[in-house]
This record gives C-alpha cells, structure tokens and sequence, in this order.
C-alpha cells in the first residue's frame, strides 16, 4: 500500500512539473462533414466554432452547400472545445483531442447533429444571413487589411465589429467604431487574404466586387510581415509573468516579457519554429519551457502563442 502511494504521489509529481505544453497544442487546419442525424444529408450554413479554455471563440465558419468546412492556422489552444449550431438543431459540443492530429498538426473531424422535435421548433430568426456571413470573418483580436489604394493597405486589429445593412443584399463593416467599405476589406481565408465582397457576392444583390476592380487575394507585398505574439503566464495563478526571455533559435532573436508578460517577433517566412523560454534568475523554481509553431505564410500572418511556467 505504501508502495502503491509512493508510487501515485511521484506519478502526481511528475504530471505537475511538466510545461504546460504537454497540455497545449497546435492545431493548424481543421476541416470536416457535418450530416443531419436525421436522414444523413449534410447540412449547409451550420455554425462550426473553436473554443479554448473557458469558450474563448478562436475560430468559426459556416459549412458549404456539401455540409463541408475548413479552418487554418488555427494557433496553439488550451482545453479546446468545437461547437456547432443551426437554426432548429440540437447545438452540439465536442472535444478536441490533439491523439486526433496528424503529423502536420491537422486534424479530420466529421460529426452528425440531430434536429430539434418539430413541436420545439422556434420561428426562423429575422437576422440577415448576409450579416453573420460577414462578421464570421471578424474574430476580436484578429486581424484584416483594409486596401487603401493600389500601394498600400493597412493591417487592423479587431476589438469590437458589426455589419451594417444599409440595404437588402449591401452591407458595410464597422470595426472599433470605424465604416469600411466590403470591396476593401480582405479577411484571412486558407493562408491567405481574401476580398470579403468576393467571398459574399453571392448574397449580394449587385456584383460589388467585380465592379471594384480590386484583386480577389490581397498580394504579399501590400501585407505586413508575420506577427508571432503572446504572454507568459504563470500555469498555477493565471498571473502574467514579467521578465521571462523568449528565444527562436531559427530567427537568432531574443525578447523579454513586458511588464505584462507580453512579447512579440516579426517573421519574414513560412517555417517551423521553435520557441524557448529562460525564466528570471532569481527564480530558479521556474521551468524553462518549449513549444513550436508552423509559420504557414509568407506574410501578413497573425500568430498567437501564449506560453506557460511552472513554479
């Protein structure tokens, strides 16, 4: 018995020293059939979401006509969790588990939802699909470009974004209280950066984007370059960590946690990178941890990689 006890109070020592990014992990793309339970159809316009820790939303898309999505450069996540929803379904929860990923980090998932009994059906929604199409695009603390003229864009961080329809079938896009135009607006899609006029003109009652004459996919050299940013954080408190050292061997470059254990590097093309953190020396309790991440794009990427420590 005493053996027995020993033995689980090392195994509970051992499972509490490790990094937190035995627990973390990266999920790049993620895509996926979702069927009605009810007779085996896919099912088009249903919500597919990514929650992390306590259902933070990182990621969501609508499924196609073939019941079909697909998500990329999805980022590092922590107790993450999918949710999908449509009108007068069942909305589900699932569990990623990263014994799911493949060796590129991506993972297949395919799922059924079943349909809320016809007597517990509520009336279609009066808001626009037009409207939640485009805001899908619109995750707070992403990013999209707005293309000011045929040199120049400017790379937005969302903090708060709503669409606006003016009239049947045409929206604007207002984010962190300023109106852009759809035709300007290009939003990440599949590594790349994708006109929003272009993505919704089939909801549109006039051809906006062809007659704006403005490219389908931003080109890379209107793009900022990849931004890899996060936080340290202390794994037990939730406290950020000042002062902690983040190196990418691969880059050569070296940061320090600001006083609220933020840290940022610039990447100038796509690789897989490795990140090391040094804690501060007068805190030999720390842990040195590690975790790595898959730069998919040449440019205009925005990565978020928090890391944790141990005491």
């Amino acid at each position: 018995m005493k053996i027995l006890l020993k033995s689980s109070l090392l195994m509970l020592s051992f499972i509490m020293s490790q990094p937190k990014e035995q627990i973390e992990f990266q999920l790049n793309t993620i895509s996926g059939v979702i069927f009605n339970a009810a007779d085996s159809t896919p099912l088009m316009d249903l919500k597919v979401e990514i929650l992390a820790g306590n259902n933070i939303l990182k990621d969501s898309t609508f499924t196609d006509e073939n019941g079909y999505y697909r998500m990329e450069n999805v980022g590092f996540l922590w107790k993450p969790k999918m949710r999908f929803s449509l009108q007068n379904f069942q909305t589900k929860l699932y569990k990623l588990d990263p014994e799911k990923l493949d060796s590129l980090n991506d993972m297949l998932i395919g799922e059924v939802v079943f349909p809320v009994p016809d007597e517990e059906q509520i009336p279609e929604l009066k808001r626009s699909t037009i409207k939640s199409r485009a805001e899908i695009f619109f995750i707070k603390h992403n990013v999209f470009y707005n293309l000011k003229d045929n040199q120049s864009a400017e790379r937005i961080v969302i903090d708060t974004c709503i669409a606006i329809e003016t009239d049947p079938g045409f929206i604007l896009i207002k984010v962190n209280d300023i109106i852009y135009d759809v035709a300007r607006c290009y939003v990440p899609q599949e590594g790349k950066y994708e006109n929003l006029s272009y993505i919704l003109k089939s909801l549109l009652t006039e051809p906006i984007f062809e007659k704006s004459g403005n490219p389908k996919f931003l080109p890379d050299r209107l793009l900022e370059p990849n931004v890899l940013f996060g936080s340290i954080i202390d794994f037990k408190t939730g406290e950020k960590i000042m002062g902690t050292e983040v190196h990418i061997p691969a880059l050569r470059q070296r940061r320090i946690s600001d006083e609220d254990g933020k840290f940022a590097f610039t990447i100038d093309k796509p690789g897989i990178y490795e990140i090391l953190l040094d804690p501060l020396v007068n805190k030999p309790s720390k842990k040195m941890g590690k975790s790595y991440i898959i730069i998919k794009t040449n440019r205009g990427g925005w990565y978020k990689s928090n890391q944790y420590l141990l005491n």
